[in-house]
């Protein structure tokens, strides 16, 4: 008798770790990326961007990003806040599931460089 109870009990727990393992859902991976001017948050939940113009100094913020598709084609691009000071916007996209997105916050200067944080990735 206790043979068959080990049996079931192994046998119980086999079946409930085969259940328990079926595939999760991803969890992408958030980010922000920051410069005196402007702030931006990747959110990996709907694949979208938050951008910030955080100066009064009439210039316009913007997000700046890259992302490798899963073909292995390049998508590139700028999303300018239509805003001034502490006016925020949002950029929807649908990039594929578990893809690295690199991007980054500017501000735009018509007459020189723009300044931009660092690359940052979050994860889609």
């Amino acid at each position: 008798m206790k043979k068959y109870g080990k049996a079931l009990s192994v046998g119980a727990v086999a079946v409930a770790v085969l259940l328990g393992s079926s595939t999760a859902a991803y969890a992408g991976r958030d980010a922000k990326s920051t410069i005196e001017g402007s702030y931006t948050e990747f959110h990996s939940n709907g694949d979208k961007f938050y951008n910030c113009d955080t100066d009064y100094d009439l210039f316009t913020a913007y997000v700046d990003y890259s992302y490798i598709r899963k073909d292995g084609s390049v998508q590139k691009g700028k999303h300018y806040n239509p805003g001034g000071r502490g006016d925020c916007a949002t950029f929807d996209h649908d990039f594929g599931e578990g893809r690295p997105v690199q991007f980054r916050s500017c501000v735009d200067v018509p007459i020189g460089i723009d300044p931009c944080d660092r690359w940052r990735e979050g994860i889609a």
